[in-house]
């Protein structure tokens, strides 16, 4: 029998938020207290986006609040694709809450008109930036509270005693994967097991008749192999009907589609962001489980839980600072110039693994573990080069795995030399890196947490001339 949903109470609402706009955040959020106080989850993006870790958070909450400012002054002019480009992460979470057809509400900056297309039961609320702090003067307190109230009786029905509750297996993941990959199938259910999930085969050749569909709700989420063009159209199934969905493509399968067949830029768009990206392409079996246990470890990350306005407030301030995980990678010898970056770090990111820190890995946990685990988490990497560091296996060992993640696209890379004559890994040659004997470690981290607010997370292996601003 499926779990009944909770009776009337305290709703769970997914946040959908810029995290570099706490004035904003708190503005609304107070605002939206006065009428009814909820509890939220976020996805606090401390690691690569996994839209399937995305898409359980939005099915599990009762209902979707959006705040969406546009950085800036507020009277400054954006071209659609400027405003397309500073939503894509807004957009893609609002999506999932359309298909997932939960209720939802979105506080916006009405500059963001032209770039949120939505269904009429998708509250838009929109503002101009001019009157926040201007409650005496401005209708917007009376706008967003009538319309949160209107949403809240929406949520509130939705997540009656009446709803059938949950219709899926918890722990439970779908596999539609082609016999010619047949060795793959035997490496996921492997690592699905290790991780506590229960793999479900589906038949092959898919078919979407009454047994498939029934099997596929029942699901908590699934993995769809993307090199059948069979697969690809229960990839549009599952994708439509709001499953969670990890894709995975060989490398050696054409990219493309047969005719009448969905193609990937058909099946999820053309945003350089979201299903897309997260699509694990695979050369090998020891790739493939490898990215595939990476994505194992962020979909089971807990979101971050606020349960009111107090957490609320500490929450938005402490967002502040980027929430990508950062992983500093140095030898023991360069003790003193990792102490500089690492507070330096610290003092911009909320999450700085730092093998030298006595928070990063606890006493008597078993290191190796809490170093692989913190490497697969990080969406930021930033190495110290110099000749211990390319004399050290640890050392190398994290260049490697950070640098496998940047190519993949997980993660950013940054190389920093410490010195002229300290070169880089062979496999790092071409790789643009930073030269901390003609900058300092201020320049260098300020320049990094410039670069990823125009880009978020995403990887970044940039090859060319060495890169010594």
């Amino acid at each position: 029998m499926p779990a009944p949903r909770p009776g009337p109470g305290r709703l769970n609402v997914f946040l959908s938020h810029r995290y570099h706009s706490p004035a904003e955040n708190a503005y609304f959020w107070l605002l939206l207290s006065s009428v009814e106080d909820v509890s939220f989850r976020v996805d606090e993006g401390v690691s690569f986006t996994s839209p399937v870790r995305l898409e359980r958070m939005i099915r599990e909450a009762d209902g979707f609040v959006g705040i969406y400012p546009l950085a800036g002054k507020p009277r400054e002019v954006y071209t659609r694709s400027a405003l397309r480009h500073a939503a894509r992460y807004f957009r893609l979470e609002l999506s999932m809450a359309v298909r997932a057809r939960k209720p939802a509400i979105v506080f916006h900056d009405q500059r963001l008109v032209p770039a949120l297309k939505m269904p009429t039961d998708v509250r838009l609320v929109a503002y101009d930036a001019q009157e926040l702090g201007t409650e005496d003067q401005s209708s917007l307190p009376t706008r967003a509270a009538n319309a949160y109230r209107e949403f809240i009786a929406d949520a509130r029905a939705a997540a009656s005693p009446g709803d059938p509750g949950r219709t899926y297996q918890q722990r439970q993941v779908g596999l539609v994967i082609s016999p010619s990959n047949e060795p793959v199938v035997v490496e996921l259910c492997d690592l699905l097991h290790e991780y506590g999930w229960e793999p479900v085969r589906l038949p092959w050749p898919p078919r979407l008749h009454l047994d498939s569909i029934t099997t596929l709700r029942q699901c908590d989420w699934a993995v769809v192999d993307l090199d059948d063009p069979s697969s690809r159209v229960m990839a549009a199934f599952t994708h439509g009907q709001s499953i969670p969905t990890l894709p995975i493509a060989s490398a050696a399968a054409a990219d493309g589609s047969t005719e009448g067949v969905p193609d990937e830029e058909t099946l999820y768009g053309d945003e350089g962001t979201g299903h897309r990206k997260a699509i694990i392409r695979w050369t090998g079996p020891a790739n493939l489980r490898q990215s595939f246990e990476d994505h194992l470890g962020v979909i089971d990350e807990q979101p971050r839980y606020v349960g009111g306005w107090k957490q609320a407030a500490e929450y938005f301030r402490s967002a502040t600072k980027r929430s990508e995980r950062v992983f500093l990678s140095y030898a023991a010898e360069d003790s003193d110039q990792g102490a500089a970056f690492s507070r330096l770090l610290n003092d911009r990111f909320q999450h700085v693994f730092d093998y030298r820190s006595s928070q990063a890995i606890p006493a008597g946990e078993p290191w190796m573990e809490h170093l692989l685990s913190g490497l697969a988490r990080s969406a930021v990497g930033v190495l110290l080069m110099s000749e211990a560091y390319r004399s050290s296996k640890y050392c190398l060992l994290e260049a490697r795995e950070l640098y496998r993640a940047a190519v993949e696209g997980r993660a950013r890379l940054v190389p920093v030399r410490l010195e002229a004559t300290s070169e880089l890994p062979d496999f790092l040659e071409g790789v643009q890196y930073r030269a901390l004997y003609k900058r300092s470690a201020q320049d260098i981290v300020d320049e990094l947490v410039s670069e990823l607010a125009g880009t978020r997370q995403g990887g970044s292996v940039t090859r060319g001339s060495d890169f010594t601003l």
